[in-house]
């Protein structure tokens, strides 16, 4: 079983991509690997990439919070952690993943954890590492009534209240977003946009509905790896 694997849903940003890529070839020191995932009507635009030792999936078009779902399900047995990069997040501190990972191990080996990511720091876990037993007990890695936003929302409650969430602010992995002035606007921040009111009344959902019930299955594994 390796280390960490990083899911990462791309659209019409392969120097965004390639970037990801060649920072955690650069700063990962743990045994850790990344997979791209990549709509069938794009990955055209994705002709020059290079993806090295890493995996690029290709499939029809899904959103975010699918294809995170969807590869977490097919590739988590084989990973003791997960974790969920934007293709706008960059890890800039060497041997970030094990910093992460040694404070998963220093809580039972069950948590969620995260690093600076320069914009939210300790507000929102916008990069989270997550042990994969926690979305194998959930059924999910993304909360799937979302669209596109505030997962970190509900990673946040969820590590908040079992208990089992750390944040480590000198590991950098920083987020390059144009709502910020950190990267340009383009068609696929713009394409999100609307789904902003939806995945709002969701999480609201969940935290008065399912939330409590997710954060109890999180409590019993963190009890039962401790």
């Amino acid at each position: 079983m390796r280390d960490l694997l990083i899911i990462t849903p791309t659209r019409q940003r392969q120097a965004n991509a390639q970037r990801l890529i060649d920072a955690v070839d650069a700063t990962a020191t743990a045994q850790t690997d990344l997979i791209l995932a990549v709509d069938d009507d794009d990955i055209g635009s994705y002709a020059g990439l290079r993806a090295g030792r890493h995996m690029v999936a290709c499939g029809p078009r899904m959103t975010c919070i699918q294809w995170t779902n969807l590869l977490a399900k097919d590739y988590g047995p084989q990973y003791r952690t997960l974790a969920s990069l934007g293709d706008d997040h960059v890890p800039e501190t060497l041997g970030w993943d094990a910093a992460l990972l040694g404070a998963i191990d220093a809580m039972g080996g069950t948590g969620i954890v995260y690093g600076n990511d320069t914009l939210q720091g300790p507000n929102l876990p916008t990069a989270p590492v997550v042990s994969s037993g926690i979305p194998a007990a959930l059924g999910w890695f993304m909360y799937p009534d979302l669209i596109h936003f505030f997962a970190d929302n509900v990673w946040k409650d969820l590590g908040e209240r079992a208990g089992c969430l750390r944040y480590l602010p000198n590991v950098i992995i920083r987020h390059h977003h144009f709502m910020f002035g950190t990267a340009p606007a383009d068609a696929t921040y713009a394409e999100a946009a609307p789904a902003w009111a939806a995945d709002e009344a969701a999480y609201a959902a969940w935290c008065r509905g399912a939330g409590p019930g997710d954060v109890e299955k999180v409590r019993k594994l963190c009890a039962g790896a401790s």
